[in-house]
């Protein structure tokens, strides 16, 4: 029987991977000839060209931008508003064909443009505005910050700005911070996904535009900068909570912004849409058919400047979150049913109201809380909220099972355990609780592999994981298929490990498997 239903999931797993194969396969023919439309076409334009053109459409930006009412300025009879947590997927999403048209700044348009073939700027901005640093509202760094901005050279600002939104890769480099810093250390919020003003570069590290210019503010304040990455929509929220001092990454300084916090406005800006051209499906002639393309996504993807070092720390995050949380949940979960079991009617209440509290809400709501509100004035880590957040959740799981699973044992294995001497500990221990584990068993491995899988959100309080990391290749290649079926597998493996582990730990602590010296120790025989 267990041959069987094997080879089915064999089988099942054998026919989804020849379906993504074909699925892909089918986008690569249809991207071949459409690069010979682009041959006969010529020159590239705009699939839409007046403002008139998109009432009707679907328009999307990024999680956190709400200019809704300034495309609805523009564009009154919007059918639909879309969001994404970051740039490469808005632009998956415009190029599929999701949405009609993305909204970003001119300096993240541009490159995006450049970059993507069968996308074009809109025509017309739809506002002009300026590029800002975030401050809480009313910190005393701000003045500080502007002072030594406007101290700062307009001829540097443009070699700056014209380094990072140029071709030139090799000179997109950061200065090593190399003065004093006996004005102490500033935490920097940087969105890791938005090239050129902030990103995670090939070796791992924050650079771009807004980096370089923090850098060489710092320089001339005298301080050190420990920057974070993290998602857009996370950086004023990380600025309010004081679990940064400044927020940086491609933020226009809006009116309704500047209601939340402080900025130091340092560069001019637009608000661009990005559509498709008329031959949008269209991609480079040479591209050399589909296994050309599946052999240049993967190289990408994995070989080009080491990326593969890239999905590996995000692994090494994952399985450190996962494993402490199945430790600590499973240690949290046990102490507190044992506190429970004799029917105390205030360790019950307590403890129900709280298992219905975590389990009450989404687990990325339960993260943001505990990172921006409970721990707002702590100075913890991302991955360290994520480790309690998971263990408040597997914790939770582990005590519902151990209810279920000891429930299910007759009130008589304990009366008999007590006639043959047994404490009432030891009856639990060696008589209930080891005919208990067959019952609560398998809800313990799939609780396991939903914990590996639900880390998939720790984006959201700036951890670096498997799901991250495959978000930041993405957003430095703009290929979905590798980055995301990597990411895919690689759960995948890391969950059968995982399970693989409990199967061999279950069968020790199978009561069919223990000798009867074992099962006997403590009782005396004649």
């Amino acid at each position: 029987m267990l041959n069987d239903q094997t080879k089915r999931k064999k089988r099942c797993l054998g026919i989804l991977l020849i379906l993504l194969i074909c699925a892909f396969a089918g986008c690569g023919k249809n991207k071949d000839e459409g690069s010979t439309s682009a041959g006969q076409q010529g020159e590239e334009t705009p699939e839409y060209t007046e403002f008139s053109d998109l009432n009707g459409k679907t328009v999307s930006m990024l999680t956190g931008a709400p200019f809704e009412e300034l495309v609805k300025s523009k564009v009154p009879d919007v059918a639909k508003f879309t969001t994404y947590n970051n740039n490469p997927d808005m632009i998956l999403a415009l190029k599929s064909r999701k949405t009609d048209a993305a909204l970003s700044n001119n300096a993240v348009g541009t490159l995006a443009v450049n970059r993507n073939k069968g996308i074009i700027l809109f025509p017309q901005n739809l506002q002009d505005g300026v590029f800002g640093f975030a401050f809480a509202k009313g910190s005393p760094l701000r003045d500080e910050w502007q002072a030594a901005y406007d101290r700062i050279p307009e001829e540097t600002k443009e070699e700056l700005w014209k380094k990072w939104t140029g071709s030139d890769e090799a000179a997109k480099t950061l200065p090593e911070q190399d003065w004093p810093g006996t004005n102490g250390t500033v935490r920097v919020a940087a969105c890791d996904t938005l090239e050129p003003m902030s990103y995670v570069g090939e070796g791992g590290e924050l650079k771009g535009f807004d980096v370089e210019m923090i850098l060489l503010l710092a320089k001339e304040l005298d301080v050190q900068v420990e920057f974070t990455g993290m998602e857009f929509a996370a950086i004023l929220s990380s600025v309010q909570a004081d679990k940064a001092d400044i927020g940086i990454g491609s933020i226009i300084a809006t009116d309704e912004r500047r209601e939340s916090v402080d900025f130091v406005d340092y560069y001019t800006a637009a608000f661009v849409l990005m559509v498709r051209t008329t031959a949008a499906e269209t991609e480079e002639a040479s591209s050399g058919g589909f296994w050309a393309s599946i052999g240049e996504s993967f190289e990408k993807t994995f070989i080009r400047d080491d990326r593969w070092k890239l999905f590996l720390e995000g692994i090494g995050t994952t399985l450190l979150i996962t494993i402490l949380s199945i430790l600590f949940g499973t240690v949290l979960g046990f102490v507190v049913f044992m506190l429970c079991r004799k029917g105390n009617r205030v360790a019950n209440g307590i403890a129900g109201f709280c298992i219905w509290l975590v389990q009450g809400m989404p687990v990325v709501v339960l993260l943001m809380i505990l990172y921006y509100i409970i721990f707002s004035g702590v100075d913890i880590s991302g991955p360290a909220v994520s480790i309690v957040g998971f263990t408040l959740v597997f914790g939770a799981g582990v005590f519902g099972m151990l209810k279920v699973g000891v429930g299910a044992i007759d009130k008589g294995q304990t009366e008999a355990a007590y006639a043959l001497g047994y404490t009432d500990r030891r009856a639990f221990f060696r008589v209930v609780f080891p005919q208990a584990l067959p019952h609560f068993m398998p809800s313990y491995k799939r609780s396991i592999t939903e914990l590996i899988k639900a880390t998939a959100i720790v984006g959201y309080v700036a951890v670096q994981d498997l799901t991250k990391m495959g978000d930041l290749i993405r957003s430095r290649t703009y290929e979905a298929f590798f980055p995301l079926i990597a990411v895919a597998v690689i759960y995948f493996i890391l969950a059968a490990v995982l399970t693989w582990i409990v199967n061999r730990i279950e069968r020790c602590v199978n009561p069919k498997n223990r000798k009867k010296s074992a099962m006997l120790k403590g009782v005396k025989t004649k």
